[in-house]
């Protein structure tokens, strides 16, 4: 029993991140899940047995090290005081593994963070269980691996706060600092986070791939009169580890005939793992599209992105430019809106080269004010007239 206490998240470990292209995003979320439930209920036996009756146990699994003077052993000791570690440590683990479950169910490498996680308390059960130093070593190297597998930033860690490091992965955002390469920014991004890039990329922003360049990063522009709105977006990225914490200048850039051009720029750093969301939203030629796939991830927040970067009231209902796009893409959009939210909407055709508006009529301001409204910020809410 005190062997499947430690082994149990392992197992689970490697299963969800061998098998997870077999086992499927609902089967290593049971695996995982069940697995570090079940170790939580028998570290609760073994606090019965070890803590209260005081029976403590050691395991020697074999001679790690045999050198003349030294000798150490790749061994476990259960006392009282490791059984009382255990039952917190494993409670919270087995809250954030199930908290997760819905937190992360629109990331698209769901089964790698479930195996990381687990990776995550099987080392924390190594650093509370060995008996020796050195054993105890690989337990806390383990966990800082497992910790920049999930890209979270290391200067969290206190070695005070071990107890609560497992709730760490799942409510806190992980921070990524300028100096990480692309490819060591591999996610996983919660929805929160997807539904800003594809409703900005809906709107106005650019994802940004480099020719020799192996990620990708979401490039932000607003002019000078949307500057509440462009920082809050920055303040939600750069609070989250998305770009750099610096407030974004003033820039001026000569348009055509002469116009002068006041505008702010926000750069989020490269990741690997947009990389994804650039070929869904764009050909080969960099032209933008409207992917076959937006029904999944228009969401109620990126919706909110989307016509707060290109929406605006008109008459008694709402539009949102759709400039650039081809009139079958607004068309799928259409029809995306009437069976995902049941809103009815319709498309007009603007001037001569200002392309396509998707039209909100009266009838469904209710239900499309329902579903922005909660995530626009106050100066964005004149937009929504008198919904």
């Amino acid at each position: 029993m005190y062997l499947a206490i430690i082994t149990l998240p392992l197992l689970s470990a490697i299963s969800a991140g061998l098998l997870g292209r077999k086992l499927g995003v609902t089967g290593a979320q049971l695996i995982t899940c069940g697995s570090v439930i079940i170790t939580c209920l028998l570290a609760l036996i073994a606090f019965y047995e070890v803590g209260l009756t005081i029976s403590p146990v050691s395991i020697k699994l074999f001679s790690w090290i045999d050198s003349e003077s030294l000798t150490i052993d790749w061994g476990f000791n259960f006392d009282a005081l490791t059984v009382s570690m255990l039952i917190p440590v494993l409670i919270v683990s087995a809250l954030v593994h199930v908290y997760s479950i819905g937190y992360m169910s629109e990331d698209p490498h769901q089964q790698r963070f479930f195996s990381y996680l687990s990776m995550f308390t099987f080392f924390m059960l190594i650093l509370v269980t060995g008996d020796n130093y050195l054993v105890m070593f690989i337990g806390w190297e383990g966990i800082h691996l497992c910790l920049k597998w999930l890209n979270l930033d290391l200067n969290i860690i206190d070695q005070t706060s071990l107890m609560v490091l497992p709730i760490t992965l799942s409510s806190a955002n992980f921070t990524n600092k300028s100096k990480i390469k692309s490819d060591k920014r591999i996610g996983p991004h919660n929805i929160d986070i997807i539904s800003l890039i594809v409703g900005s990329t809906l709107g106005d922003s650019h994802l940004e791939k480099r020719v020799k360049g192996i990620g990708t990063r979401v490039i932000f522009e607003q002019s000078n009169k949307n500057i509440e709105y462009l920082m809050w977006f920055h303040l939600y990225l750069s609070s989250r580890g998305y770009c750099r914490k610096e407030k974004p200048v003033l820039a001026k850039r000569i348009k055509e005939h002469g116009q002068i051009f006041y505008h702010y720029r926000i750069n989020s750093y490269t990741f690997t793992s947009f990389n994804w969301i650039r070929e869904m939203f764009y050909k080969e030629n960099g032209d933008k599209i409207i992917p076959l796939e937006i029904k999944e991830y228009l969401t109620p927040f990126a919706l909110a992105i989307w016509f707060m970067d290109d929406g605006s009231k008109l008459g008694k209902g709402a539009k949102i430019a759709m400039n650039g796009y081809e009139l079958s893409e607004l068309k799928s959009i259409i029809v995306i809106l009437k069976e995902k939210y049941n809103l009815e909407a319709l498309y007009h055709r603007g001037a001569i080269n200002k392309g396509y508006t998707i039209y909100i009529p009266s009838k469904s301001m209710v239900t499309f004010s329902s579903l922005v409204k909660p995530y626009m910020l106050p100066s964005m809410l004149y937009k929504l007239g008198q919904y």
